[in-house]
């Protein structure tokens, strides 16, 4: 008898423990579902080529801006934001959450970085970090960004000058080719990229 007391204990204890944590997962699928809504809206301005590009970053950015907001309040038990809801939630398994979701993204500031050969022209290289800093406060593509940002940097110099030579377009660019067959080139080349990334995982 006392060990089934004992069992009964623990198990009562265990669903407490459970319901806890369930208590926060409510308010971040609220907020994971805003950001859903939200970035479609960012999608659907966007190129088609860009749409998924613009959809994950935008949900991001959505996600990261709550983080630091309260979304939960429990009486006599404080106010939690996204970020410490999501740690004290019940993870859930994925016969619960219907499937798996993964987040697939290539850093294209490496990225860009690689197709140049490593390029250490100084205006290459600041181009990257406007575009990295341009991107936390806009809802562009990095490629476009960094493009926007050389062409400010560079003046009359030709991104050519930076990918025409690199083993890794040999072929499909030349010192001469101009900035829009530059651009398309590296599109070609992320996009690859990501797929081949797929395929692999």
């Amino acid at each position: 008898m006392q060990s089934k007391g004992l069992i009964k204990f623990f198990l009562v204890l265990l669903l407490l423990v459970c319901a806890w944590q369930f208590i926060f997962y409510f308010p971040t699928n609220k907020v994971e579902k805003q950001a859903e809504v939200a970035a479609q809206k960012v999608a659907a301005l966007a190129s088609p080529e860009n749409r998924d590009a613009a959809f994950r970053a935008a949900r991001v950015h959505y996600i990261d801006s709550m983080s630091s907001e309260k979304i939960l309040k429990l009486p006599l038990l404080g106010e939690y934001t996204y970020l410490g809801c999501k740690e004290r939630q019940l993870a859930l398994g994925l016969d619960l959450k219907g499937g798996m979701s993964v987040l697939l993204q290539v850093d294209l500031k490496d990225f860009l970085t690689a197709l140049s050969g490593k390029s250490e022209d100084p205006n290459f290289k600041n181009a990257l970090a406007a575009a990295t800093q341009a991107q936390t406060q806009s809802q562009g593509d990095y490629i476009s960004l960094f493009v926007q940002e050389y062409k400010k940097l560079a003046g009359e110099g030709k991104l050519a000058s930076i990918f025409g030579r690199s083993e890794s377009v040999k072929g499909l660019l030349t010192p001469e080719s101009s900035d829009a067959q530059v651009q398309a080139v590296m599109r070609q080349k992320a996009n690859e990229t990501v797929k081949e990334t797929e395929t692999r995982i």
